[in-house]
């Protein structure tokens, strides 16, 4: 009877130590939750102001006619608000599209000035595509720059007759270099290890670039943000996608 009594005791004395830590983590998840509820990433409605659709069409004919698998993917998107502009701070912007699997292997990447009438591009890049789909981005090199307070538009087309470039699957968009008040940019400099509030801040400024990317960066520490981003914009059906970084091949 001793020793059962004695062999019970760090059984019992077990039992009363964890039920106050497991109450602890819960209310620490709560806690964690909440805070993230409150940090939540929504990107604000934007007025549409005659860009492209940000989505192409299926309808494509001949070399890029789409196979029955492909035609269940998700369209090649341009991962951007609904009114496919991407504003930004940056002079080199990254774009984000998500390009369904295809049997075609390179594509390519086209700035235009929007407020140049002689249709010359500011930057051409080829580039090879995934073997899977997925959200595949593309940043400007340091030596292309974006002026402040200007449009520009980028062209997206899949290469499908290499001697016919009407026949490529495309897709365009608009980038809008904007600028931040200095109250602003103070305020992001003091969030610099809060990725989340940077994003939070760059949302309610309506910069749409700087939010992906900062929340990108933080995809993984922060997989519900991401999402929610993606579910602002009408884009949630590919927030789980995987992510190719085709700005290495530039």
């Amino acid at each position: 009877m001793f020793v059962r009594s004695l062999l019970g005791l760090p059984l019992v004395s077990l039992l009363v130590s964890i039920l106050p830590v497991n109450h602890l983590q819960s209310t620490l998840t709560t806690q964690m939750e909440s805070s993230q509820q409150l940090l939540a990433v929504y990107f604000p409605e934007s007025d549409s102001k005659g860009a492209p659709s940000r989505t192409a069409g299926t309808g494509t004919r001949g070399p890029c006619s789409l196979t029955k698998e492909e035609k269940l993917e998700v369209n090649l998107t341009a991962v951007m608000p609904k009114n496919n502009i991407g504003t930004t701070v940056s002079p080199n912007p990254t774009v984000y599209l998500y390009v369904p699997k295809t049997s075609k292997q390179n594509a390519e990447f086209v700035v235009y000035d929007k407020s140049d009438r002689t249709g010359k591009p500011i930057y051409t890049s080829n580039i090879s595509l995934p073997e899977s789909s997925g959200i595949v981005k593309v940043s400007l090199p340091k030596t292309v720059e974006l002026q402040p307070n200007n449009t520009y538009i980028w062209h997206f087309g899949i290469i499908c007759d290499p001697n016919k470039p009407s026949l490529n699957y495309y897709l365009n968009g608009w980038l809008k270099r904007t600028s931040l008040t200095p109250k602003i940019e103070a305020k992001l400099k003091e969030l610099e290890e809060k990725p989340l509030e940077q994003a939070k801040l760059y949302a309610e400024s309506s910069v749409w670039n700087e939010t992906i990317t900062t929340l990108e960066k933080s995809r993984v520490t922060y997989p519900n943000a991401w999402k929610e981003l993606l579910q602002s914009v009408g884009l949630e059906k590919i927030a789980d996608s995987q992510i190719f970084d085709l700005s290495e091949q530039i």
